[in-house]
């Protein structure tokens, strides 16, 4: 009998979800260096399978890159239909399994298991169940992490990958972090891991060696409390389930950080496209917008403003929020994380078109959901010099 945790909190990461995603749609392609992305000589991978990650190939990586580095690179566009729908199911397994549940993107949650442990007392057998429900219901692998916290779950979990299962028992926190990269914890970007290793700082272990305190201390000011912290597997940050749908979003972790305008913009506007056209089919309308940047420090920063009247219609909607981003990037900061944020949410007041213009919505919507949002959408809206749409990016774990 194990003995009872005084916390537990279980972590989940869908292993490579998108390009995962394809291979259940085409079956011939396991096994095979697939990537999501679009075609060179401006497309962008948005998520590699493992098999290409071998050659180097990594997300946000321009495609002409890739095939350079990968010649037999197979590309397979985005399909956010499927992407909803397996997400859709997912969250159908973690709702039975768990009484909240907290996603933070479309392929990674928190729970806090802390009051199951009467019904399930071995954290791994509630952890391989989990995987198998999962398996079972979307045909997709992941990793799962137990552990007393958000932070040591997740790191455990990337350490684990892919398809792994991983329970740091409580008091164990601190020596299962100890060898691991400096770089595995958060709030240690690329600045600030080469300026330890300057140091001599190379493992979470020696954030907490005597001999490195005063230049540490001279390093990080007060950040280094924090972090000293959460190299002991100190974290109390708790598991935030939505009860109610205010607003809609789409956030992405780049494997690289970058400030590049030609490769955040077409992720917020992926990000956008999809987002309206979930409010479509639920009939609501966004009165306003959030944009969200992650530099390679931690430090978030955002963008929020008013629409003059609700939309959902993201033609209308992307000359704000493309202002909004470009108000927010800093020439000198290189951002990790990107996100967009629709709230305000309400019923679409009517007409929010003119009858023809609601028709040929109403028609994209469908042929959206049957064939994807990469293969069709309405004359006239932008698109790229190539007459595609410029391409798009969400990380892949």
């Amino acid at each position: 009998m194990s003995t009872r945790w005084p916390r537990q909190i279980l972590f989940g990461d869908i292993d490579a979800m998108f390009a995962s995603a394809a291979v259940i749609a085409d079956p011939s392609l396991a096994g095979k260096p697939v990537a999501v992305g679009g075609p060179p000589p401006r497309g962008i991978i948005a998520a590699a399978s493992y098999a290409v990650r071998r050659f180097g190939v990594r997300s946000a990586m321009p495609t002409i890159q890739a095939l350079r580095l990968c010649p037999q690179l197979v590309l397979v566009p985005p399909d956010r239909p499927l992407y909803t729908r397996l997400h859709r199911q997912l969250q159908e397994v973690t709702d039975r399994c768990f009484p909240e549940t907290e996603w933070t993107s479309i392929d990674e949650f928190y729970a806090d298991t802390t009051r199951l442990q009467t019904r399930h007392p071995e954290p791994r057998a509630l952890g391989g169940a989990l995987k198998a429900d999962i398996l079972r219901t979307t045909g997709l692998t992941c990793t799962i992490a137990l552990a007393s916290g958000k932070t040591v779950a997740k790191i455990a979990a990337d350490a684990h990958k892919p398809d792994g299962l991983a329970v740091i028992e409580p008091g164990a926190e601190a020596a299962f972090l100890a060898p691991l990269p400096i770089r595995s914890l958060p709030g240690m970007g690329p600045k600030s891991t080469e300026a330890v290793e300057r140091l001599g700082v190379r493992t979470i272990g020696d954030l907490l060696v005597p001999r490195f305190a005063s230049a540490l201390l001279r390093l990080f000011g007060t950040r280094l409390t924090a972090l000293q912290s959460l190299a002991r597997g100190v974290d109390s940050d708790p598991v935030v389930a939505d009860r109610e749908t205010k607003s809609v979003s789409h956030e992405t972790t780049f494997d690289e950080d970058t400030n590049d305008p030609a490769v955040l913009e077409p992720i917020i506007h992926e990000f956008l496209e999809t987002l309206t056209h979930d409010l479509r089919l639920e009939g609501l309308a966004a009165g306003s917008f959030t944009v969200k940047l992650k530099d390679s420090h931690f430090r978030i920063t955002t963008r929020q403003r008013k629409f003059p009247a609700p939309l959902n219609y993201d033609p209308d909607m992307w000359p704000d929020i493309r202002l909004a981003l470009a108000d927010l990037l800093q020439s000198r900061s290189r951002y990790r994380l990107a996100g967009l944020g629709l709230s305000d949410l309400a019923p679409a007041p009517e007409p929010l078109f003119d009858r023809r213009q609601r028709d040929a919505v109403a028609a994209l919507d469908r042929l959206i959901e049957q064939y994807g949002s990469s293969v069709v959408r309405l004359g006239g809206l932008p698109q790229g010099e190539d007459g595609s749409l410029k391409q798009k990016r969400r990380k892949e774990t």
